[in-house]
């Protein structure tokens, strides 16, 4: 494979967002993916974009996604050669540092040879765990430990490289799941990174912290690339959706949730005292008397950045959610949530629930971020 030129400065982000229908590359140069805790597919179209923007083919060999939800969204719109919902802990089932196959491993590669030595493994492990929002069992959680499930998945696969995305807390769980699983990369042969890095600076319309470990067994991962790529200025919510504010329509996506008589009290004050964050006398009792959430029932700002997506975007409890103009006042539709999320216009979320296309947007990688990082990781697989 030889030496490629970065992302193509041509393309511009804004019209790829708005793309009705998927844009199409062909290469005799094709990248493939194993892709594991594969959720509705947000990494992996950042992967496929960054693979066309470098003149590149992206063939997905194996999905897996223990939720069956998200993953029809996944193999609806990117058709990976096969996919499955088992666990992904019986899939790869071996110890760490074991050499031997169980037989669980060896039965998945006899059933899927095409995962044996891919171009790129990733994965977004469960991070309820490792996220701040988890009062309950911060990083002290069971769910943790399948990140080093993609560890023992780079044993059993023999990816070239490895890209595992989580959230920024994951450096701080009581198991040291990051830095073990480095060290154990490193054991096996790979050139290994981690970087911290904000969708914000790479084109992504909001505020995002989210943690990435590298990988590559060819050469070393080079993240001075990820400078060449950021931006100078923030794109606003108004980059994202203002076109979007005169489309509802009465599709789940393309229409806000029923909120309740008080929230919807709560939203329209906002709009008719064009305020941007509700006082304390309008919040329910258990926010009068001092609060570490002031977003929250909060009305978002055209035209700066929004804050994080989360799977209760459809609700101004949960978030500062609150559509910055819609009279009369009222969260964001689905559609909204994903384009802020940078999920272009030809991804469909298809006739899912409202819940199921809450989770699977708010829990996503948002792809123009995942492209960046994306293509550090195809540079370090160049020879």
């Amino acid at each position: 494979m030889s030496s490629l030129p970065g992302l193509s400065a041509r393309f511009k982000d804004d019209k790829w967002l708005r793309l009705k229908k998927r844009p199409s590359h062909t290469s005799e140069t094709i990248i493939t993916s194993v892709d594991l805790f594969a959720g509705c597919g947000g990494l992996v179209v950042g992967m496929t974009e960054a693979c066309r923007r470098l003149g590149l083919d992206h063939s997905i060999v194996f999905a897996n996604e223990w939720d069956k939800e998200a993953l029809k969204v996944f193999v609806e719109n990117l058709h990976p050669t096969e996919s499955n919902d088992d666990d992904i802990a019986e899939l790869f089932d071996g110890k760490l540092g074991l050499e031997e196959l169980t037989e669980n491993e060896k039965q998945l590669l006899r059933n899927n040879p095409l995962m044996k030595n891919p171009d790129i493994l990733t994965g977004g492990p469960p991070c309820q765990g490792h996220s701040d929002l988890n009062n309950h069992s911060r990083r002290d959680d069971p769910r943790n430990s399948l990140y080093y499930r993609m560890i023992r998945a780079a044993k059993v696969l023999n990816p070239k490289a490895i890209i595992i995305e989580n959230v920024s807390t994951v450096i701080h769980s009581k198991q040291k799941v990051v830095q073990n699983s480095k060290k154990m990369l490193e054991q096996i042969g790979y050139n290994v990174e981690q970087i911290m890095l904000w969708a914000n600076e790479f084109g992504v319309p909001q505020k995002r912290k989210r943690h990435f470990l590298l990988a590559s067994r060819v050469k070393s991962i080079d993240l001075a690339i990820f400078d060449e790529y950021r931006l100078n200025q923030n794109r606003t919510l108004r980059w994202a959706i203002e076109d979007l504010n005169t489309n509802l329509k009465s599709d789940v996506y393309n229409s806000p949730a029923n909120s309740s008589a008080t929230n919807r009290e709560r939203m329209q004050w906002l709009i008719e005292n064009n305020e941007w964050n509700l006082p304390n006398h309008l919040r329910p009792k258990c926010h009068q008397n001092g609060h570490n959430y002031p977003a929250v029932y909060g009305r978002m700002k055209w035209d700066e950045p929004s804050s994080t997506i989360t799977s209760g975007f459809g609700s101004n409890g949960q978030g500062r959610f609150t559509h910055p103009s819609a009279n009369p006042g009222r969260p964001l539709t689905p559609h909204e949530a994903a384009r802020i999320q940078t999920f272009p216009d030809w991804f469909s979320f298809g006739d899912h629930k409202r819940s199921v296309m809450s989770k699977t947007i708010g829990n996503a990688v948002p792809p123009l971020l995942a492209m960046h990082v994306a293509n550090v990781v195809i540079q370090s697989i160049i020879e």
